[in-house]
């Protein structure tokens, strides 16, 4: 170029770009991208975003809100998305408001709907009953349901609809019997730590109002007790269920005929806990729920089956479309396992999945499609919206999006297939490998964060578990199980039963090896509600976003991450009973319980990112009780004292740390720190104490979380039902709190 000295100018090396050049390609591929994604944008996969958001406001609202509110903004939003049903983004913003008030709506209706009578205090007293459920437990006894039809001190107004109720006894009423018994109720407990699995609210929405244990034989009652229709089919079912599980174990003792049962029927407890143990250490629990893996293994089998046998008759196949018409004829006999099988909301979900995938096949569109996993996911927020809060909701939606989205991508074609025999045996048998390992590796990253959320492990060894053991449950497991069933009542079912429990042992087997790899789990702490809401984010943007764009899903993923490596744990725990505590100096854990709080010591534990047992030694370590109370130290000379007299308590009023009492203590006791008396623990549950002192407070600080905060009121945790349950020699009531939690540990994935 003339008048140019090429001295003056940049020197560029050969294939490298400028920054300007870079910040410009970026530029333009980022608006590239956000041209895609506007284009691609489905309404469809958005609405249930937003009927979810709905109901989490719902949940956490801090008292319980009108429905005349949501439904006239809901009304009001649909009003405006149809004025402006011309204007694009703006449509498109008034849905999403829709969404959020149906949401919202949908959950006052649900509670609405199943709302009943709870019982408000600790109540021991006779009961005259119809029992509807019968759950045989490994360890002797049985867990019941009942419908009580008088309880003695109780106004028929003020009875609970369903009660739960454990028996060690011998002699078992079958379901649909008429009884009489002596019990020992109380409310349904409270989240054993603030942020945890909340029992009270999930049985709220399954109508039960107490819960506890039976005092004594029961015995039938002097007349039968009126029963619904809907009661005698539930009774019939279950009895049909109980059944066919004796009988499977029968066949197959031990635990592999446990398992071989909850597959078929659903019910799950006679399975030895040292079993559930393994499972859960080795990633594999999910395979004793009769969820997703099962519906889609049966409706997919039974699928196969219906056509291969249409497919027989030749007018048949030439007249008829022969896969529409088994997709349609597999819906039935879906429908009917769901049932037999308890209809669970695991259960439920999974077929509401696997009835619209048979429906896509029928009308000759896609089966697996982002659409229809959104599809699914609205008709379980419309219907029963409280699942969104437990972790099989998470878990199974976000690893069944996550597998969606990634086999969604377009691929590039392949390679010339082999030509030969063996080559293509093979070719298809790698191909089977890499995408098991695939799925599994996906599924696994999409549920990790929940499960360290509700469960607080993480199974790194789940990767090769579920590698091993999936082909068995599919090819082997499943299929008997199947012509088990139909080869049960024409008498020639034993034999498959027995085969079946072979495959089952080998399945087991896989679960015990595993779970004894070195880290093969891994306990982590309870981190926030918002760290999970940001790994939920992320799996939100990851199912949502096709382009190059969803790279963005990254920024969640590292505020999650940094949120739950950064949560705080807290310096004490406190039960929801007054009797029990744990205290952190440090490092190091020191427990005040006994063997009736051993399932809340375990809670506590994990959530403190523990894996020891209740009974270890250690955890007494530093302790010192007497028959007044105990105290734990705190570090800096600081201490919990739990004070169960009148004549501890003035001894320690005003000169220690965090005061803990189950009777009511004076106000001057707080001076020295925090007091949590008799009126603290039945407003606020469970509570943990967090020390948030910084270098230049003269005197510690101390934030106090409760279970219910203060000022709430919730149908399934009113202010009348909040109570202290009293320390007996007996069996108390407050152990019902165990029967209940063990629920959360063996909710289905």
């Amino acid at each position: 170029m003339a008048g140019v000295d090429p001295r003056r100018q940049p020197f560029v090396m050969p294939g490298v770009a400028t920054l300007s050049q870079l910040v410009a390609t970026f530029g333009a591929r980022l608006r590239a991208a956000a041209a895609f994604e506007a284009d691609a944008f489905d309404l469809a996969l958005v609405v249930p975003i937003f009927l979810g958001l709905g109901v989490i406001l719902y949940f956490v609202a801090p008292e319980e809100p009108g429905l005349a509110g949501p439904a006239t903004a809901s009304l009001a939003a649909v009003a405006a998305a149809w004025a402006a049903r011309g204007r694009r983004w703006l449509y498109i913003g008034f849905v999403c408001c829709a969404a959020l008030g149906v949401g919202f709506s949908s959950a006052k209706l649900r509670t609405l709907a199943v709302a009943a009578p709870q019982l408000t205090k600790p109540l021991t007293a006779t009961m005259t009953a119809t029992v509807l459920s019968v759950d045989r437990r490994a360890r002797g006894g049985a867990r019941l349901v009942l419908r009580p039809e008088t309880i003695a001190g109780l106004a028929p107004e003020a009875m609970p609809a369903l009660v739960r109720l454990t028996s060690t006894g011998i002699d078992l009423p079958a379901p649909g019997d008429s009884v009489t018994l002596k019990a020992l109720m109380r409310p349904p407990p409270p989240p054993t730590v603030p942020g945890g699995y909340d029992f009270a609210r999930d049985a709220f929405f399954h109508g039960i109002g107490a819960v506890g244990f039976v005092a004594g034989r029961i015995k039938p009652a002097e007349r039968p007790v009126a029963m619904t229709a809907g009661e005698r089919f539930a009774a019939w079912l279950d009895r049909i269920r109980n059944a066919l599980t004796e009988r499977i174990v029968a066949i197959v003792p031990g635990e592999d005929g446990a398992v071989a049962a909850s597959q078929v029927t659903g019910k799950r407890g006679l399975i030895p806990e040292d079993a559930n143990t393994a499972l859960r250490a080795a990633g594999l629990y999910h395979v004793v729920s009769i969820s997703g893996l099962h519906m889609a293994l049966f409706a997919g089998a039974l699928f196969w089956l219906i056509r291969a046998l249409l497919a027989l008759s030749q007018r048949l196949a030439l007249c008829l479309p022969l896969k529409a018409l088994a997709a349609m004829l597999s819906l039935g006999p879906a429908a009917a396992y769901t049932i037999f099988s308890g209809a669970e909301v695991a259960t439920v979900r999974s077929f509401f999945m696997s009835a619209i995938v048979l429906m896509a096949m029928a009308l000759n569109r896609t089966a697996i499609t982002r659409r229809n996993v959104a599809l699914a996911a609205g008709l379980v927020l419309l219907t029963t919206p409280e699942q969104l809060l437990g972790p099989s909701f998470q878990m199974s939606f976000g690893a069944v999006a996550m597998l969606v989205a990634w086999y969604d991508q377009p691929r590039r074609p392949g390679s010339r297939p082999p030509t030969s025999f063996a080559g293509r045996v093979l070719s298809r048998f790698g191909v089977v490998v890499v995408g098991l390992m695939v799925t599994t590796i996906i599924a696994s990253l999409a549920t990790a964060p929940f499960s360290a959320f509700h469960f607080h492990r993480l199974t790194v060894q789940s990767l090769a578990a579920n590698f091993m053991a999936t082909p068995i449950v599919s090819l082997l497991i499943m299929p008997l199980a199947l012509l088990a069933l139909a080869a049960e009542p024409f008498g020639y079912g034993a034999p498959v039963w027995s085969a079946m429990g072979v495959a089952v042992s080998w399945f087991m087997a896989i679960a015990r090896m595993v779970a004894t790899w070195p880290g093969s789990e891994i306990v982590t702490p309870q981190f926030s509600s918002t760290a999970l809401a940001a790994f939920s984010a992320c799996l939100v943007l990851l199912a949502v976003l096709r382009s190059r764009l969803a790279l963005v899903a990254v920024l969640p993923l590292s505020l999650g991450a940094a949120l739950a490596v950064a949560s705080p744990r807290p310096v004490a725990i406190l039960g929801a009973n007054g009797h029990a505590a744990l205290a952190r100096d440090g490092e190091r854990l020191a427990v005040i319980a006994d063997k009736r709080d051993a399932f809340n010591v375990r809670e506590w534990l994990l959530a403190m990112g523990d894996a020891r047992p209740p009974e270890d030694p250690t955890l007494a370590e530093g302790r010192r009780c007497d028959p007044e109370g105990c105290s734990v130290p705190l570090g800096h000379g600081r201490a919990l004292e739990l004070d169960r007299t009148m004549n501890a308590i003035d001894e320690d009023c005003g000169k220690v740390a965090i005061l803990v009492t189950p009777l009511a203590a004076p106000a001057r006791c707080a001076a020295a720190g925090v007091v949590v008396d008799r009126a603290a623990i039945l407003a606020a549950g469970s509570i943990a104490i967090y020390e948030e002192t910084s270098s230049f407070d003269a005197v510690p600080r101390w934030r106090v979380v409760a279970a219910r905060p203060a000022g709430s009121d919730r149908p399934w945790a009113p202010v009348a039902a909040r109570t202290i349950a009293p320390r007996r020699s007996a069996v108390a009531p407050a152990a019902a709190t165990d029967e209940a939690g063990n629920e959360a540990a063996t909710e289905p994935q």
